[in-house]
């Protein structure tokens, strides 16, 4: 790498205030001002309404969201798609089909962090996969009676009030919803209640699909169960069909995250280039924040890891609160959120900017295995699970080769060191969460258009006893996103640098 080309690309993001516009995405989603509706209820779904609603839209944020799309690069009609999808895989188990059925998805409530101070809002990702929606406390409602290939979509969301908008900012409300999300119908949440009361006793629905496991809004929790009981018939989970479908990205989704992790691993190089002696891990974290937002991302994935020297060894350590040494290694795990997808990305270098003999050598076979998987990856399209195996068998014969493990175990012994040096896992999917669609098993092998990590480490305390003391207080993890594609891994954090020249060519280049 170039280090002159390097620096200015890292200047221009942190110093120039620009925000990533969506690309024009083509594939079979297409905008209503470019494939004609088939109907005039049609052209009312998908068209969005003009006016200043509950969330930003192409007419009011134009910098942000091209014109015809709901959200940053998706348009209605694929949340549209979506949510018949869905309604399908709910309906394929030949028990399901001749049955009623209702279905309800809630958004996340508003969560405050002491009176009346709330936290920025994070929409619930199941919610916002289906809807686009933005405000909180909506609920999604899906009916699908009996006998009937039909399904109606309901919206609920809180209504125009301009007393509360006056405190907490415009409301899309009932009658633009409706257009604005392409659903059936729209009602205020406050009728939620004896909806859904009133529906169950007339149709009493054989299934109800609900996540009653830790409920996303309990404000309606009592709600929903009151209607079960009513209605007597079964309750079953939908978050296992809808992460099946998540956890495979869509043209539009692919293009976001190569986006996120464009602005992740660009932000990563500037917590590289401002690391120097004396500077706090806080310091380092702050670069990469505001970095990442100036780049485009409304906030960072997660609260990041930024731990030095020992401290690298604790895998969530995240209170970033000490001085970083002359002699330390740095490990970063950090990610960016842009319109609800995230990246996630690991990289460790030393603070002085030059690696130590001892340093490299621990560094380099964690990077060389690290290679070494994302080539498997493309190579035999394993599961998760058994690329977790194969990470353990590679660290340990490299760690065995390097003299750090000794010569004398046997192969299940040396597997099983290898995981006490590296106890959590290699890799996990990727998408609107940062451990995304968790209900798809890690044994089930990678399928084109999925989003995972890989990212293997080495932990070493500084009191065990079991290594040579030169490498006893090293944490070292090198961690990057990968679509899997018919041709190939292709790494979508390929601009965050991990080689050693490139590394030694970057830190310590850009003062705070």
């Amino acid at each position: 790498m170039n280090n002159i080309k390097t620096l200015k690309v890292l200047r221009s993001i942190l110093f120039k205030e620009k925000s990533l516009k969506c690309k024009n995405i083509t594939h079979r989603y297409q905008s209503s001002i470019d494939a004609p509706p088939s109907s005039s209820r049609e052209i009312a779904q998908l068209t969005i309404p003009k006016g200043i609603l509950g969330q930003p839209t192409c007419h009011t944020h134009p910098h942000l969201i091209q014109q015809g799309q709901l959200t940053c690069g998706i348009t209605q009609q694929e949340y549209k798609e979506r949510r018949e999808t869905f309604v399908r895989k709910l309906l394929a188990e030949v028990e399901n089909v001749h049955k009623t059925h209702l279905i309800v998805i809630p958004a996340a409530k508003k969560q405050y962090m002491s009176d009346k101070i709330p936290y920025v809002f994070r929409q619930n990702s199941d919610f916002f996969y289906l809807t686009g929606c933005l405000e909180p406390s909506a609920i999604l409602v899906i009916t699908k009676p009996a006998f009937n290939d039909d399904f109606k979509t309901i919206l609920f969301v809180h209504d125009k009030d301009s007393h509360a908008e006056l405190w907490e900012g415009p409301r899309t409300g009932c009658v633009a919803s409706t257009t604005l999300f392409s659903v059936d119908e729209c009602l205020p949440v406050e009728k939620f209640h004896d909806y859904i009361n009133k529906l169950t006793s007339i149709s009493k629905p054989s299934v109800m699909w609900y996540h009653n496991d830790n409920p996303t809004n309990p404000d309606i929790h009592n709600s929903v169960h009151t209607a079960f009981r009513q209605g007597q018939g079964v309750m079953e989970d939908p978050q296992r069909a809808l992460h099946q479908m998540r956890v495979i990205k869509s043209p539009a989704e692919i293009e976001l995250m190569k986006e996120t992790c464009y602005v992740g691993s660009q932000s990563v190089n500037m917590a590289m280039a401002c690391t120097k002696p004396g500077v706090s891990e806080h310091a380092v974290a702050s670069v990469f924040e505001y970095t990442c937002r100036m780049a485009g991302a409304e906030h960072g994935a997660f609260p990041p890891v930024v731990a030095g020297g020992p401290r690298a060894t604790h895998i969530h350590y995240v209170a970033n609160n000490q001085l970083l040494d002359h002699g330390d290694m740095l490990l970063m795990d950090a990610g960016s959120q842009r319109w609800m997808y995230n990246s996630d990305i690991s990289r460790t270098w030393p603070v002085s900017g030059k690696f130590s003999k001892h340093q490299r050598i621990l560094y380099e076979l964690v990077l060389s295995v690290q290679k070494r998987l994302i080539e498997l990856m493309g190579e035999q399209r394993p599961a998760l699970d058994q690329l977790f195996d194969q990470m353990c068998r590679l660290l340990g014969t490299a760690l065995q080769q390097e003299g750090i493990l000794p010569k004398n175990i046997d192969s299940n012994e040396l597997i099983g060191r290898a995981y006490r040096l590296c106890p959590h896992h290699v890799s996990h999917y990727l998408g609107l969460d940062v451990h995304d669609a968790p209900l798809v098993r890690r044994r089930v092998p990678v399928a084109d258009n999925m989003v995972i990590t890989v990212e293997p480490g080495i932990y070493i305390r500084p009191d065990d006893q079991s290594v040579p003391p030169e490498f006893r207080g090293l944490g070292i993890r090198i961690e990057d996103d990968v679509l899997i594609t018919s041709s190939g891994p292709v790494v979508l954090t390929n601009t965050c640098v991990k080689e050693v020249d490139d590394i030694e060519a970057i830190v310590g280049k850009q003062n705070i």
